[in-house]
């Protein structure tokens, strides 16, 4: 039994080592690293190249390929992968130590289509932000996607799933490539859907760094990219039906795909220096004709319980301005909470 590690990797010659000396440290050492370096303009190769050379223990193999974005990096990783199991880790997160042995003990012998854990939002000085750790459970990929859309017990990140490789190859999910946003749901939710059986264990095991040099807290029109990512795995799935896949879609199509839409909304608007959501909206129209028209009409039909997903919608539609001023509000807010907790821990120190 042996695990790949793929690793893409673009400009992260400050970031990479942590994660190498964490997979150093792995308790299990029968597994592989295979880092792509997907064109990058800095040292990064150089980098990994010194750190492997310095630590022989660690086994792992650079490829090198110009740059086609992290889909294609994480493509050429699967392809050139040799494990039973292969997971997706970003340069700049980083691994438990008992990753790796906590995915062989529970894969071996089981065989399970995917393996999932915990993880936690970190911030880049490696405090925790928030933690995400299922229930344990073992049952079926749809399941596993009622957990998340229906039951919202459930949260899955990229780095933190194992799939069986031939289970990929078989059902030929990759990743698509060019996708700046949503690619990597896109990846899971496929692969969910044709899962016999997922095994979920609540151990935190990887960590997700928040950098705020990443595209989530920039202001950058091709987040968008996510609504079609989110149609295509809509598409999938009615062309792979699966138990709950009228009830999955609908969800995927209208909660998921509104929140994902007022989010990157929020996250452009904080990434500007200054932003107004009527030059936003014009900037997505160009990029994504039609998008925010369908969006309206998505909002207008939205009926859940989620309250403050109602509020957003209505204030939107009501003047796109309005929620503006709404999520300023709200962003003021978790500001001053934020700085309230500082002061708080500082007075803690001194006393």
């Amino acid at each position: 039994m042996k695990l790949s590690i793929v690793v893409p990797m673009y400009n992260l010659e400050r970031y990479i080592t942590p994660l190498l000396e964490s997979l150093l440290r792995q308790s299990d050492q029968r597994f592989e690293v295979v880092l792509v370096d997907d064109g990058s303009a800095d040292r990064t190769g150089e980098v990994v190249q010194e750190f492997m050379a310095q630590h022989p223990a660690l086994r792992g193999r650079l490829i090198r390929t110009a740059n086609g974005g992290v889909s294609a990096a994480r493509n050429t990783g699967l392809s050139a992968a040799e494990g039973d199991y292969v997971l997706f880790l970003d340069g700049d997160d980083y691994a438990s130590e008992r990753l790796t042995e906590s995915i062989i003990t529970h894969t071996l012998g089981t065989e399970p289509d995917i393996f999932c854990w915990g993880y936690n939002l970190v911030r880049e000085d490696g405090s925790t932000i928030v933690s995400f750790a299922p229930e344990g459970g073992d049952g079926s990929g749809s399941d596993a996607l009622a957990d998340i859309f229906v039951h919202r017990r459930l949260r899955i990140w990229t780095g933190s799933i194992a799939f069986r490789r031939s289970f990929l190859l078989t059902h030929g999910i990759r990743y698509t490539e060019r996708c700046v946003n949503g690619e990597d749901q896109e990846f899971i939710y496929k692969a969910l859907s044709q899962a016999s059986r997922v095994i979920a264990v609540p151990e935190v095991l990887s960590f997700y760094v928040q950098r705020t040099s990443s595209i989530t807290g920039t202001y950058n029109v091709a987040k968008f990219d996510v609504a079609a990512a989110f149609k295509r795995t809509a598409e999938y799935f009615r062309a792979h039906p699966f138990a709950g896949m009228d009830t999955i879609s609908q969800l995927l199509l209208g909660r998921e795909l509104t929140e994902n839409y007022f989010y990157n909304l929020k996250t452009c608007l904080n990434g500007a220096s200054t932003g107004r959501i009527q030059d936003l909206l014009q900037d997505i129209d160009q990029a994504y004709p039609g998008l925010n028209q369908e969006m309206r009409g998505i909002m207008k039909d939205y009926a859940g319980e989620d309250r403050q997903l109602a509020v957003q919608i209505k204030a939107f539609l009501l003047s796109p301005v309005l929620y503006q001023r709404l999520i300023k509000l709200d962003h003021g807010w978790i500001q001053s909470k934020q700085r309230l907790k500082s002061v708080i821990a500082r007075k803690e120190l001194k006393i």
